[in-house]
């Protein structure tokens, strides 16, 4: 069953959609007041807020008074208002898109516990898939040292092996400080656009690229971009994933705010979630890494001693740069998120000093009227 989407209005702006809980909340903190016009799926017209039974607490609701009534003399209760003499520019009620109806359909079979279990499961085959490699590597420099160069390829075969397994352990701890940042980080969009925007937008680029990927193995013979193109539609669809559900990026939506609130809220959504694909993108490049690597393995034996030799030495070129660069993509990923929060922190503080300027005028003007 799909979740109840609100809207709201205030001073002839639609906000929304949220859901009832953010509603709910919205009222508590003061942000929706009883007099604002709200609207769900199935209504036929706006109402005012305050005939939303359960959203106010009627202890909370001031008492209806008449314009010559003494303040808290008992009056009777008053009629709600019509909504068209209320706010006759408030806009009717929103026309659904096929797209919305797509994206309600596929949230409750992505929810977030789903997405984040695929997490996890590209970063096991990240880091098993290291270990793998590290054996891999070394068939690698003892079948080149029959092949070829022996004291080369056994020198350049016990390197490899050092960085590979520095990177597997460098790579799985900093994992784990990008989930920690990403918890200890919070932010906010009045809605659901630019997410849901996002999410499309990265599925229609992974099929696309995915696309371009086999009609270039098969036309040019390419079949080694085909593993890269397989891996960045597998990212790009997990990209489409973690936006449809903010809650992995501890965003709340439907919070009011100002232009450059937002601005800030749209960079720091999209940020975050391409720090989500951090370890997706490493399980990927990992295992097309660890695939190639195989393959070199395999290619000495496979044709006429020097040209299957140098195809060979190749595909280990190719395998051990995308293991490299993908096993560095954490740390790498790690730091970024830290110079990012001192701007985002710097951006905060900019937009919050002219009202910190203001208030000292303001009391000062205020103690001399009181003199």
């Amino acid at each position: 069953m799909n979740p109840v989407e609100w809207y709201y209005a205030r001073d002839n702006k639609q906000v929304g959609p949220v859901s009832a809980v953010d509603l709910k909340q919205l009222a508590a903190a003061g942000q929706l007041r009883p007099d604002d016009l709200v609207w769900r799926e199935g209504m036929t017209e706006w109402s005012a807020a305050r005939n939303v039974r359960g959203l106010f607490d009627e202890s909370a609701a001031p008492a209806a008074t008449t314009p010559d009534a003494p303040a808290g003399s008992p009056t009777e209760a008053v009629a709600p208002t019509p909504v068209v003499s209320v706010a006759p520019q408030v806009p009717a009620a929103p026309m659904r898109h096929p797209f919305d109806s797509l994206m309600d359909w596929l949230r409750p079979r992505c929810d977030a516990g789903r997405v984040d279990s695929i997490g996890r499961f590209f970063r096991a085959c990240g880091s098993y898939g290291l270990l793998v490699a590290i054996v891999l590597s070394a068939a690698f420099s003892v079948i080149m040292a029959f092949k070829a160069d022996p004291l080369g390829s056994l020198l350049s075969g016990a390197i490899m092996l050092m960085v590979l397994v520095i990177l597997q352990y460098v790579a799985g701890k900093f994992c784990d400080a990008l989930d920690r940042l990403n918890a200890a980080t919070a932010g906010s969009l009045p809605s659901t656009l630019f997410p849901d925007g996002l999410a499309l937008l990265s599925k229609a680029l992974g099929v696309a690229v995915l696309l371009s990927s086999i009609i270039a193995a098969v036309q040019i013979s390419a079949y080694a971009t085909l593993p890269f193109g397989i891996a960045a539609f597998l990212v790009l669809c997990y990209l489409s994933l973690v936006a449809m559900n903010p809650a992995m990026l501890n965003f709340s939506i439907g919070a009011q705010s100002g232009a450059g609130e937002e601005a800030i809220g749209v960079v720091t959504f999209l940020f975050k979630a391409l720090m989500r694909l951090v370890p997706v993108a490493f399980g990927t490049g990992v295992v097309c890494g660890t695939l190639l690597l195989g393959f070199a393995c395999y290619l000495p034996f496979s044709g006429e001693g020097g040209l299957s030799v140098a195809v060979a030495q190749f595909t280990w070129n190719m395998a051990a740069y995308s293991l490299i660069l993908s096993a560095l993509l954490p740390p790498a990923a790690y730091l970024i998120f830290l110079l990012y929060y001192l701007l985002h922190d710097l951006c905060r503080a900019i937009l919050v000093l002219p009202s910190k300027l203001d208030t000292p005028a303001g009391k000062d003007q205020k103690e001399s009227n009181d003199q």
